[in-house]
Formats: structure tokens, sequence, C-alpha cells
């Protein structure tokens, strides 16, 4: 499962492969209300009021906590019965099943529809037939709606075997002899659903690579892969011949995420952030490279023409004949990079979130909406207590965040907080603000909640898009944490397909970022702690999404930011790495496997003080240290205190298997830790507050 976390855009699948029934009719649900007068408010903070209900002795619960959207993707299709043009959306759910919604943009109304399997879904395709495809995210099966019934057809499926092995449909697209083609992970498998013959055939693996991301066919019926993450290809595939071979030539392909390719009557285009590759589409003939600077969201704006968005800012046309482009539409920003789909009449739809802007181009008209759906309640990734008794939190999926007051019961959901796709990993409240590390890009923002919400990149925006770390990185596994120096730390994972990871350490007064890649040759950083003195990291062999590891222990090591280098490091038996570190009075504290380790600062000596009668682990950020020396955390789905000075642990039986992910300690001493879509509460007899908000 850890693997999955690393390897999977979309995701936290060790969150998602657990199931909540948390719905609608939970009467621990409350619908979220604006916060504020104005239509702008629904859009950015909405307030429920939570009150805490007893779960088992001694302990209450609060939740569903995040019922925000995650939307994917979208297609724009033509509704008989609605008289107007609709999207189509596909939105994950980290707790269960996904959600398809249809969007009436033009009335503002939404329905949404759970899928019968899946978390959500990457490909969603118009069929011949006027259904709508779609490939489910966990399952490995196809779906197909029917929008005039507004029902799911049973189609047929691989074989179970291969749908257990090859649990996601990538990506789908349809012949023109009617042949629907997809594409699996992790094995990039091309699989051929007949719709005639109702048969399903696996056309074999397409590539040594983990991914066949995306799928386009020709006008003359040529398949093409785009297959990653090592190294990122377009592949063609022949029906008659049922071969495989590379398209593009070998000095285009790099290591990331798999290349796109769109194909129009004319002209199939192979699109990567710096470059456009342009074939004939007939012929496969390669015709242009066109250079680019930092685009997204390609979208074929016609036969001849590309939509595109540089630098996340300026929607783009290129005229695929002879590279000449010309500003379609100076976006106003806050979309999600590359969100940006063609509707009717030449106007533009921006997704984001749980939210969308409807550009009306000819009139340079922008409406902002709240998508009008709930999603159905994520799982909590993290947890963060902050001084003034707030708890923060994030789902497993989705750029959102939520607070939580103790005291008044409420809880305050926020729209996404950076204009990516991906999820928050952690957040950190250091002088009054939260810093935030996300996925993707390993996205530092923040965000003071004394001021109104203002979300983007500029100077006065908030929460505020700081920078991206560079160096290849990609998933902050390791999370972000205030220590010495008055800097914050941050581990992350490389882009796809790469090996080494990094420490980041950012200074929040100059905002200036030194990064520290491959600090442990070939691994990421999976854990961070701090103290007042040094920097406690775990390292583990792992890499970016489809990466082949070389390394073959994780370790155990401190950093030292006065020295700038390590002064400590300790291989660790096992591949796996540290879901979380606690630090107090010189000591760090970590569960490897079935053993409780103490590092002591003033001796430089590692040792194991606990052994557990079977495998504890912790999930990421799920090990807190109080003032009085304890520990508190979640080590194998179970809530456990750990007094180290007496090599003393105490197990919660109430909450075991119901401890998932996320732990965090009140100013007042109270636990809080995620449990899937809730958030339960324990007020120990001998409270004791944090021993730090800078872990």
């Amino acid at each position: 499962m850890r693997s999955l976390l690393r390897s999977l855009p979309l995701w936290i699948v060790a969150l998602v492969l657990v199931r909540s029934h948390a719905r609608a009719s939970d009467p621990m649900r409350a619908q979220l209300r604006p916060r504020g007068a104005g239509k702008a408010a629904s859009l950015q903070v909405r307030s429920a009021t939570l009150r805490p209900q007893p779960v088992a002795s001694g302990f209450a619960k609060i939740g569903p906590v995040a019922t925000n959207l995650w939307t994917f993707n979208a297609l724009d299709i033509y509704d008989p019965k609605l008289k107007t043009d609709v999207f189509y959306i596909t939105s994950f759910n980290s707790a269960g099943l996904g959600q398809l919604i249809r969007l009436d943009y033009r009335r503002d109304r939404a329905t949404a529809w759970t899928l019968p399997v899946g978390i959500g879904s990457w490909g969603i395709i118009e069929g011949h037939d006027g259904n709508i495809y779609l490939g489910s995210y966990n399952g490995g099966e196809i779906l197909c709606f029917n929008p005039r019934t507004e029902k799911w057809i049973p189609v047929p499926q691989a074989p179970q075997a291969f749908r257990k092995k090859e649990f996601i449909v990538c990506d789908l697209a349809q012949a023109p002899d009617g042949d629907i083609y997809y594409g699996t992970y992790p094995g990039c498998h091309l699989v051929c659903y007949n719709p005639r013959t109702q048969k399903v055939t696996d056309l074999g693996r397409a590539a040594d690579e983990n991914y066949l991301r995306n799928v386009a066919v020709t006008p003359g019926g040529t398949v093409l892969c785009g297959v990653g993450t090592r190294r990122s290809r377009v592949l063609t595939y022949n029906p008659e011949t049922r071969q495989f071979h590379e398209l593009e030539p070998p000095k285009y392909q790099n290591s990331g995420v798999s290349t796109r390719p769109l194909v129009s009557r004319h002209y199939v285009v192979q699109l990567g952030s710096s470059r456009v590759l342009v074939y004939d589409a007939h012929t496969l003939k390669l015709l242009h490279v066109f250079p680019l600077q930092n685009a997204s969201g390609f979208n074929l704006f016609d036969a001849d023409h590309l939509l595109y968005q540089e630098n996340g800012k300026a929607v783009e046309i290129m005229n695929l004949r002879d590279g000449a482009r010309k500003t379609y539409y100076v976006s106003s920003g806050n979309v999600a990079d590359g969100r940006w789909y063609m509707a009717r009449q030449g106007n533009l739809l921006g997704l984001r979130v749980q939210s969308y802007i409807y550009v009306d181009v000819k009139n340079r008209r922008t409406e902002r909406h709240r998508i009008p759906i709930d999603g159905l309640g994520q799982n909590v990734l993290w947890l963060r207590s902050v001084p003034d008794g707030l708890i923060y939190g994030g789902p497993g999926l989705g750029q959102t965040m939520f607070s939580y007051n103790p005291r008044t019961h409420e809880l305050e959901s926020y729209d996404q907080v950076i204009d990516q796709g991906g999820e928050i990993y952690y957040g950190v409240p250091h002088r009054g603000r939260i810093y935030t590390i996300s996925y993707v890009e390993a996205t530092l923002a923040t965000f003071d909640p004394s001021r109104p919400w203002n979300q983007g990149d500029h100077a006065d925006s908030n929460p505020r898009t700081i920078l991206r770390i560079p160096e290849q990185q990609y998933r902050p596994v390791g999370g972000i944490h205030a220590g010495p120096g008055d800097r914050l730390y941050i581990g992350t994972q490389p882009d796809y397909g790469l090996l080494g990871g990094a420490l980041s350490v950012f200074d929040p007064v100059t905002e200036k970022l030194e990064v520290y890649r491959n600090i442990i040759p070939n691994e990421e950083i999976s854990a961070v702690t701090t103290d007042d003195r040094y920097v406690y990291c775990g390292a583990d062999v792992e890499g970016g999404g489809g990466s082949k590891p070389v390394a073959r222990q994780a370790h155990f090591f401190v950093w030292d930011p006065e020295l700038h280098k390590i002064v400590f490091d300790h291989a660790l038996p096992m591949s796996g790495g540290l879901g979380a570190i606690a630090a107090i009075n010189g000591h760090a504290y970590f569960v490897m496997r079935d053993e409780l380790m103490d590092y002591n600062r003033s001796t430089r000596t590692l040792d194991s003080i606990y052994k557990f009668s079977k495998l504890r682990p912790v999930p990421l950020e799920s090990l807190q240290a109080a003032r009085d020396g304890t520990l508190w955390g979640i080590l194998g789905r179970e809530l456990a205190h750990i007094d180290p000075s007496t090599r003393k642990v105490t197990f919660f039986p109430e909450t075991a298997g119901q401890a998932t992910s996320g732990l965090t300690l009140g100013t007042d001493g109270t636990i809080y830790f995620g449990s899937r879509t809730d958030v339960w509460i324990f007020h120990p007899k001998s409270p004791s507050p944090p021993a730090s908000y800078s872990e």
C-alpha cells in the first residue's frame, strides 16, 4: 500500500483502499453553509457545526470532516433532455466510490451518480452509441453510463485475475470501427473491448513500464499509447499486425509523467511542457517540433489548432501547420494548471477542485461558481493543532483543508490552496500562519487565517503559492516541519520514473530555499521532525511513480543545519520507510517494523527500547511528542501512548482498526486522530500539550 501511495498521482491509495460507509444519510453529516454573505464566500470557505458524538468508551467522533470533491476530468456533450450542452465530470473519493457529475453550467445545476466500481476515473469518452465510457481507478473495469436513461449499463470485463492485477484503467479511446481501447496500471497493458462481439482482449504489455497512461486512435485505426514513466514515450499499435513500435525519436524521450497524444483529422500531436511534436495523422511522419515554455492543459481547438495554457496564465492557441500562436484568453488565474476545457461556441470552462469558472470569450465575461454537489466524505490524511486551539487537517485527495474549533464545534472547509491537482501532505503553524506542502510538484503555500481568503500566487494572495521545490522533486512524503534557525524543513520524493529525493530548507523571512538532493543516494526522504538543534529524517528506497529502486535499505539520519551535513546515519534492516518521527528531551523516536527505536543526540546512539508482539506500521505524520515527555501515535491502526522513560506502551483496544491516519495533540492535551472520514477525540486522564508546535 505504501508503494501505491508513492507511485500513483491521484490518490493516497493507502487510505483509498479503506472503504467508508459515511453517506448523506449519516446523522453525523452536516450540510455545509457559506461563511459570510455573498456568493463569493461560498466558493472559498463554508462552515458547519459538528458536535462530538460518543463512539466508544472514552472516545467521541466528528465527521465526515471533508466532503470536498476532487474533480479530475471533464467531457462536453449535448444533452437532448436538457436541450443544452453539459459537462460530465469525474470526481475521486479517497474513502470509497467516486462520482460522475453532470454539470449544467448554463443554469448552475448539477446531478451526481456514484460509480459502481472504483474511487474515481481518469479517462472519460463519449462513445459512438451516445453512452459515456469511463475507466475505473481500482477494480480494473470499464464503466458505461447511459445519459438518456441515467443508468449504468453492465459491459463485459477482462477476467477477474487480470483485473485484480491490472486494477487501474488509465485511459480509453474509441477507434473508427467502434473498438474501445484502454491502458492499464501497473502492467502497462493495452486492452481492446469490442462492443459488437462483446469480447474483451488483452493485447499484451506495451512496454517495460508501469503506466499505459494515455490512449488515442488515429483516423486510420492505429492506436497511440503514451507509456512511462522511466522513459516516457508514445508507442503505436497496429491492430492488423498486433505489433508495438516507438513513434517518437529517442532524443525527445524523457523520464516523468507519461506523454499524451491528441488526434485530429489532420494531425497527431504529442505533448510536453517544453515542446509539441506534430505528426501527419495518416502517415505518422514527424512534421514539426515547436518549443513551449511551461505549458499544460492541452486540448484540440479544432483540426488544425491546439489550445493550451502557458505559465499557468494565458490560454493560447497554436496553429499546428506553422507553429504560429496567439492569445485566446488572458486567464484570471485560480484554475488548476491545465484544467481548461472547450465549451460550445468557443467558450471555456475552467475546472477547479470543487468549483468552476465559465468564460464567455466573445463578451469577455467570467463567472465563478461552486459545483453544487457535495462529495461523499474523504479519508482524513493529516491533522495539526495550532497555538490558538484550532485543529487543521486535510483529506487524502484534493488541494483542500479544514479547521475545527473544539470550543465552538465549528468546522470550516476551505477551497483549494494552490492551482494544481493533487493533495496537501501536511501543514504546520509558524508565526501565525499555516504553511502547507502539496503534491504535485512539491508546492509550498502559506495561509494567514486572520486575513480574507484570496487564493493565488500574487503578493497579496491568501493562501499564497510561494514556490515549487526544484531539482525534480514532486511528492512531499516527508511533510513540512519548523525547526532550527527558524526554518522549515521539507522531505520529498522525486518526479515520476526518477530516484533521489531531497531534504529542502526554507527560510520564511527571505523565502529562499536550499535543496539537498540525493542526501541519501537514490532514496526519498519519507519522514522529518526537528528539535531546537537537529533535523531527524527517515529515508527509504522508493522513488517517483514507476521507478525501480536500486538501494536496498532504509536509513535513519540526523542533519546538522549549522554544518549543512549528516552527523549520524544508520542503515535499517528493511526497505520500507518510516511514517513519522517524534523528538523530545534530546531524543528522537520512531517505530521500525516491530521495534520502538530511541536515538540519543548526546551520545549519538540508536537503540531499540521496546519490542512489539507484531508489526506496528505508523502512518505519515502520526507520532507526536507531548510536553511531559511521552508520545502519542497510531501504531498498527491502533492508538498508543508511549512512555520512553519507563519503556511502557499502552494501547487502546477501543481504537483497534479504527485509527487510520493523522494524529495531533490539542493545546489542552486532547488527542485527535483520523478514522477514515471522521476524526476521533480522546481526553487522557493526565493530558499534556504538544512538546512543540514546530514538529
